[in-house]
């Protein structure tokens, strides 16, 4: 698998399980990442998650 599937495979777990674990509230999930709110959403929309 090249490096970059298997970032994007590994952000991809990481944002779903903040997520789940904020109740989908992304402004948690991105303090629970530690991430800029905005950042994760756009990660989100690379990603496909949104």
């Amino acid at each position: 698998m090249p490096l970059r599937d298997a970032v994007d495979a590994t952000q991809r777990r990481l944002v779903r399980a903040a997520l789940d674990a904020c109740g989908g509230n992304w402004a948690d999930a991105a303090r629970r990442l530690d991430v800029d709110p905005s950042n994760l959403h756009k990660l989100a929309r690379r990603l496909g998650l949104k």
